[in-house]
């Protein structure tokens, strides 16, 4: 994790909390790029859930992620095997910077308060992908297999917090539009209290 979509990553976790309180557990964490149909074969197979990690990256933001020209707001999503819907309505994802472009989410749940802390370190090096091999160190989001859990000692990455990924698990966002400059310093006035984060939600994805 770290800085997107023009906000600092100590503002999204603020917002991503206010929607986790609205949703009753349930918020949405948008990424980059996609897992493909892996993670569904794999969470079906789990039952429905798999665990999530969200560690803060050990390097800076890039320019584009800190200071965009453009920001879209979603309202839709696709999962890989053609399955669509809109979004809960107390989920906001902004990100990506052109509606025409493929930009994604994770449908994540968590009984606990999402705060950034230190919950124990993590060393990739220890997990595999589904192929066996072993992460990239420019995979961002990534589905891996912890074949060494006791060996996770000497990562260098520090769990911030966890979470439970739930269905409909990974999916490509549809419907996506740019945020006007106004909407966009609206996102970025928001404290955290719950009656101004539903009224952003319906504002911006205008529902």
């Amino acid at each position: 994790m770290e800085a997107a979509g023009g906000e600092s990553l100590t503002k999204i976790i603020l917002r991503k909390e206010a929607e986790r309180q609205a949703g009753e557990g349930i918020f949405w964490w948008g990424i980059g790029s996609s897992l493909g149909t892996a993670v569904l074969d794999v969470a079906q197979d789990a039952g429905g859930e798999l665990p999530l990690l969200f560690s803060k990256m050990l390097s800076k933001p890039k320019m584009q992620d800190e200071a965009p020209e453009h920001v879209c707001v979603w309202n839709g999503w696709r999962r890989a095997d053609g399955k669509c819907g809109e979004l809960p309505e107390t989920v906001l994802i902004t990100g990506g910077s052109d509606p025409a472009k493929p930009y994604y989410a994770l449908s994540c749940q968590s009984a606990e308060k999402l705060a950034l802390a230190d919950h124990g370190s993590f060393d990739p090096k220890q997990c595999r992908t589904r192929l066996g091999k072993m992460p990239g160190s420019s995979q961002v989001t990534c589905l891996l297999r912890n074949t060494n859990p006791k060996a996770h000692s000497n990562g260098l990455y520090r769990v911030g917090f966890r979470a439970t990924l739930v269905s409909p698990w990974s999916v490509r966002l549809t419907d996506g539009r740019l945020l006007t400059k106004d909407e966009r310093n609206a996102v970025d006035r928001f404290a955290g209290a719950q009656d101004d984060w539903l009224s952003l939600v319906r504002t911006l994805r205008r529902i």
